[in-house]
């Protein structure tokens, strides 16, 4: 076949046999016939009708992503919280209830409150570690929002056991899977929706925004991906093979993170300004029984709490740091810190003033370098004014 630049691109001399996967960029597609063009509707799910709808480059990556989280079908869209926020807008309307572990990340329960709450949606939230959602249940209860571990402290939930509590109601369950991709298959213990921020471990350098939903139920994922089409989300190819080209580092990634985040916390555990640090992939955390049973690896992900929350020697602590950069997200080569005030993320605990929780993502560094940075740290926040 001759294309515009001349080049037969059946001749075998020509075959182009790419190792990694192909970026296809486009929006306009062209058909074959008019009966195709008019029919183009018909490729939403399966085939390709405009590049916004997909790509064989994201088509690929949603692949690769639905086989990682044990499902069925993934959608691509621009954020983990995109992912959120639209399964929660295709299933929900005026006058449903909607049930919200307490620890979810930050911009979903600013999402719950404000445009649920102004769509109608009742927004109703469960203890961070809640093991049932039974008292909760209501007739008009449409979707449960997990998030295992939690934002910040880690909280798991009895997956299992609500799902059941769930199902007999006929209520769906969703789980925003960012912490535990590559170490959870959340639909073998009942999950309908996983949703997660593929910008984190997925992506691997800190340089793409991607989420993802995730089913296990081919009507369940038509129903999504007319929406999402609907509202006119979509990703790049260029941001896809970003993804994919991290895909094929994971597992190692994962495992070195891994071995880091349990030493950290051993560090941090042994210092005397510690009052409690959390990770649920060590054995000394009190979640670490669930995270057995849900999950088959952890990161390198650690909270911890300070005995002084003067947030003065707090700041002077991360201000100084040379390797741990203060920054909000997670899951890159780099270290990062960030902290958050407790009594102003939950609904249900109550947490005294100004109770701050730093989060560290101990990155790929020299660990050398990383640990006389956190002991230079300290060093700060002990002598602060």
């Amino acid at each position: 076949m001759m294309t515009q630049n001349n080049i037969d691109t059946s001749d075998p001399v020509h075959k182009f046999n790419a190792l990694n996967l192909p970026v296809h960029r486009a929006s306009t597609l062209v058909f074959e016939s008019t009966e195709a063009f008019l029919s183009r509707k018909s490729q939403l799910y399966d085939g390709y009708s405009y590049g916004l709808y997909g790509t064989p480059t994201t088509r690929a990556l949603e692949d690769q992503v639905a086989q990682i989280e044990g499902g069925l079908r993934s959608i691509l869209l621009p954020s983990g919280l995109a992912a959120l926020t639209h399964t929660l807008l295709t299933l929900v309307q005026s006058g449903d209830q909607v049930l919200v572990a307490d620890c979810v990340y930050g911009p979903v329960r600013e999402f719950c409150a404000s445009t649920l709450g102004r769509l109608g949606v009742t927004v109703d939230f469960l203890p961070a570690g809640a093991d049932s959602i039974a008292p909760f249940l209501t007739s008009k209860t449409r979707i449960v929002v997990l998030e295992s571990p939690g934002s910040f402290t880690m909280e798991i939930q009895d997956i299992a056991t609500i799902c059941a509590e769930a199902h007999r109601r006929e209520v769906r369950v969703m789980l925003d899977n960012t912490w535990g991709f590559g170490n959870a298959s959340m639909f073998q213990h009942g999950v309908d929706i996983v949703c997660t921020a593929l910008s984190k471990y997925a992506s691997g350098h800190s340089d793409v925004c991607m989420g993802s939903i995730t089913v296990s139920d081919d009507a369940l994922y038509r129903k999504l991906k007319k929406f999402v089409s609907g509202v006119g989300s979509g990703v790049s190819s260029d941001d896809a093979y970003l993804v994919s080209r991290g895909l094929s580092t994971l597992e190692i990634r994962l495992r070195e993170h891994q071995i880091r985040g349990l030493e950290l916390a051993r560090w941090l555990r042994a210092r005397t300004e510690v009052e409690r640090v959390i990770n649920p992939a060590d054995p000394e955390d009190p979640y670490h029984e669930r995270y057995d049973k849900y999950f088959t690896g952890g990161n390198g992900l650690v909270s911890f709490v300070l005995k002084c929350n003067a947030l003065p020697a707090i700041a002077r602590m991360l201000d100084g740091f040379k390797y741990f950069k203060i920054g909000a997200s997670w899951g890159g080569t780099s270290s990062l810190v960030a902290l958050a005030d407790l009594s102003g993320i939950r609904s249900l605990e109550q947490f005294p003033k100004e109770t701050y929780v730093l989060r560290i993502h101990i990155g790929l560094e020299p660990l050398e370098a990383l640990y006389a940075d956190l002991d230079a740290g300290f060093g700060r926040f002990n002598n602060a004014p």
